[in-house]
């Protein structure tokens, strides 16, 4: 049964991209099928994985322009590429902005049209991973709609955690309004960690305190490091850029921390 997760925070610069790319691959490492969305005018993921989003053809905007125009007679592997590090990835490019535009446009269905597209290719896949652009417009709420489940990044700093309130706010109102009343989530992991600091300390004390009730929190974290960092610019995963760094070794353990929340390992 395929899992469709949207890696979302409002605030840029959290690490959603190297967690869509890393926890994909670490998925594809233990043996799943996975799919990364890039849903981001920016293309990070899409550069990170070592391709020029300014050289493709088809993109994730070439995909929903054809389901807004109702043409489903795409192949299921229509402008998936395949990477040699066991993934697959439906790239982005700045085209995607002007889709938003469009979007709004569409009088019915326009939050689902990422949903009809995903329906098309989820079950060749265990893992389908959304990588949401920093902000809450109406691409985001498509990735929130086609959504299982969200996993939330958060860089324990001041400013971050306040982020949060706003991000749970909007997933709630997804659920509730009956865009998506399947709508979980997995948790949050806290990213760019200087555990070194009294401010990761005390931050991750105070999200804790105020979500950790009800929203589980990842035990692992991922730490801040300069490897990490040059990564996406080589076009490659941390698992290949630096296989026995600190990041790569955090993102391993997230992965099988992961799979046991999921019951699958």
């Amino acid at each position: 049964m395929s899992r469709i997760i949207a890696i979302a925070n409002q605030k840029g610069g959290v690490g959603k991209t190297t967690t869509t790319i890393n926890l994909g691959i670490g998925l594809a490492r233990a043996g799943k099928k996975v799919c990364l969305i890039d849903l981001d005018p920016q293309g990070n993921t899409t550069q990170g994985l070592g391709f020029n989003p300014d050289e493709l053809e088809v993109t994730i905007s070439t995909v929903l322009d054809k389901i807004i125009d109702k043409d489903y007679k795409i192949c299921k592997d229509y402008g998936i590429l395949k990477l040699a590090e066991g993934v697959d990835i439906v790239p982005s490019n700045i085209e995607l902005s002007a889709m938003e535009m469009k979007l709004i446009s569409v009088y019915i269905g326009r939050e689902k049209i990422l949903s009809t597209y995903l329906e098309m290719i989820k079950e060749s896949y265990d893992y389908v991973l959304i990588d949401c652009k920093p902000s809450l417009d109406i691409i985001t709420l498509n990735a929130l709609t086609a959504a299982d489940s969200v996993l939330i990044p958060v860089q324990a700093q001041y400013y971050s955690a306040k982020g949060l309130e706003q991000l749970l706010s909007t997933i709630t109102q997804v659920v509730v309004s009956g865009l998506n009343s399947r709508l979980k989530i997995d948790g949050i992991l806290f990213t760019l960690v200087n555990d070194r600091t009294c401010s990761f300390k005390l931050v991750s004390e105070v999200i804790r305190e105020a979500y950790g009730q009800n929203i589980h929190i990842y035990a692992n974290y991922i730490p801040r490091s300069v490897k990490a960092e040059e990564a996406p610019a080589a076009g490659m995963s941390i698992y290949r850029y630096d296989d026995k760094g600190t990041v790569s070794e955090a993102y391993v353990r997230f992965t099988d921390e992961f799979l046991r929340q999921e019951g699958m390992a």
